[in-house]
């Protein structure tokens, strides 16, 4: 623990020096504030894979960086973070030279084959798109998120724009727009967290609600039909409920981790009956099971006996229920014993 405190304490020297907060070093390195205090209280290590980019911000040897803390953790991390390193690095040049060879090989067969230039560049945007998750973060040093984001924004534009000129059509506002609103989310997300930092959880999730109807709204508008209020909203309501279950199991629910996974698989498992049941509901030409048959046993024997395959929906929900009310009996066990375990301390 002393080695962990020395060690944390090099960091908050290096982090003054350069006249930065904890919450300035947690934003460039995209962890939390606490992650940074717990650092440099000697409270926990940073991954292994943080190594590098803290280096950079601090100015820093990685050599340096793992002299700080001469202990037998150091020097396991400083195994595990070569090794990342090296294998991050041969990803890299993997992804790199697969881009090049696409890109060349392409290039010649439009060229040489179809004597133009026309679906390679259909090609070439799309490397662009994946080069902008695969290779941009590691080239990038600052603000790293928001740059391959909007790289990737541009790089997505283009290559609609490249398979609008390849194929022609009309469609090329209305995909515009609906990649607009699809790429507000991860945009509104990161400016929650960057410029607001406070309930981001809270309120990403309801960007994220808004932002499922909105879309659906934009695809609506250029697609039409009948579909949205009779199918879209209420199976979007759906998802966004289920969303927001999950959400507050595993966020607030005041349980054990046991407890909170035998909830969440009992979730998982209502899905089944749920959305399949509601497609039956709103879809005239759908003949499933309804909610309550998926409970019981009769029901999926007569579809089973009259050859509707839907009986295997059923079969699946019932051994997912029996697994998850396995699961919850197990978590409310564990959850009686440690709230029994800590009365006890308490007295």
């Amino acid at each position: 623990m002393e080695e962990k405190r020395s060690f944390g304490e090099y960091l908050r020297k290096k982090r003054l020096e350069l006249a930065m907060t904890q919450k300035d070093l947690a934003q460039r390195l995209y962890v939390t504030e606490s992650t940074v205090s717990k650092w440099e209280r000697g409270l926990s290590y940073p991954d292994v894979s943080l190594v590098t980019a803290i280096c950079g911000e601090l100015g820093i040897s990685e050599h340096e960086f793992f002299a700080a803390c001469d202990d037998h953790q150091a020097h396991a991390q400083e195994k595990a973070a070569r090794r990342w390193k090296n294998t991050v690095l041969g990803l890299r040049r993997f992804f790199a030279g697969s881009y090049a060879v696409a890109i060349f090989v392409c290039f010649l067969c439009d060229l040489v084959i179809y004597r133009s230039l026309d679906w390679f560049w259909i090609v070439l945007t799309a490397i662009g798109l994946a080069a902008c998750f695969t290779n941009l973060p590691f080239l990038v040093k600052r603000d790293r998120l928001p740059v391959c984001l909007a790289a990737a924004t541009v790089c997505l534009i283009l290559l609609l724009v490249s398979c609008w000129l390849y194929v022609g059509g009309f469609w090329l506002v209305g995909g515009i727009c609906i990649v607009a609103v699809s790429l507000a989310l991860p945009w509104g997300i990161w400016a929650i967290w960057r410029f607001y930092g406070k309930n981001v959880v809270f309120l990403s999730a309801c960007l994220t609600s808004f932002w499922v109807f909105a879309l659906l709204t934009v695809i609506w508008a250029f697609s039409g039909g009948d579909w949205l209020l009779r199918m879209g909203y209420p199976l979007a309501a759906a998802g966004v409920l289920f969303g927001w279950a999950y959400l507050g199991c595993f966020r607030w629910l005041p349980v054990g981790g046991a407890l909170k996974a035998g909830v969440g698989a009992l979730l998982t498992s209502l899905t089944i009956p749920v959305f399949n049941s509601l497609c039956t509901y709103l879809i005239p030409e759908q003949t499933g099971p309804g909610f309550l048959e998926y409970f019981s046993l009769g029901a999926l024997l007569a579809r089973r006996n009259g050859g509707d395959f839907s009986w295997v929906n059923v079969l699946i929900f019932m051994l997912m229920l029996l697994c998850s009310l396995f699961l919850l009996a197990f978590g409310l066990w564990t959850e009686a014993r440690r709230r029994g375990g800590t009365g006890e301390d308490k007295r």
